[in-house]
């Protein structure tokens, strides 16, 4: 996978600069804001909101994931807006996908030990 300066703008790595909004939508005006903030200050919203519209997800996508393996709980919206991402994409990038897989066992896991303890609380607590 190609390293990616993350102190550049989805503008920057495009070389695609869309100038103001010329629709007064709130997603319209948050993308073209987005799309001038370096990659390293988006949050997982930024993320969410971008992927969503299945937009630069090879920028994106790796982001999103590091932060999901990190913390698999940290994000459902990111994490249910990553699950969206058209099945042709993982098609052509089979590196991401194997990445999905690793989070998707990952909160897996999580949810099983999480659910465990929350029927432990319940049969102490009843």
């Amino acid at each position: 996978m190609q390293q990616v300066d993350l102190t550049k703008t989805l503008e920057e790595l495009e070389g695609k600069y869309w100038g103001e909004p010329n629709f007064a939508s709130s997603l319209v005006i948050q993308v073209h804001r987005l799309r001038k903030k370096p990659l390293c200050e988006l949050n997982n919203e930024d993320l969410r909101l971008l992927i969503g519209q299945q937009m630069n997800l090879d920028f994106l996508l790796p982001l999103a994931l590091e932060q999901l393996i990190q913390n698999p709980f940290g994000s459902g919206d990111l994490f249910c807006s990553i699950l969206k991402v058209e099945k042709e994409y993982w098609k052509e990038h089979k590196e991401l996908k194997n990445e999905l897989d690793e989070v998707i066992r990952t909160y897996e896991e999580a949810r099983k030990t999480l659910e465990e303890h929350i029927s432990k609380y319940r049969s102490d607590h009843l």
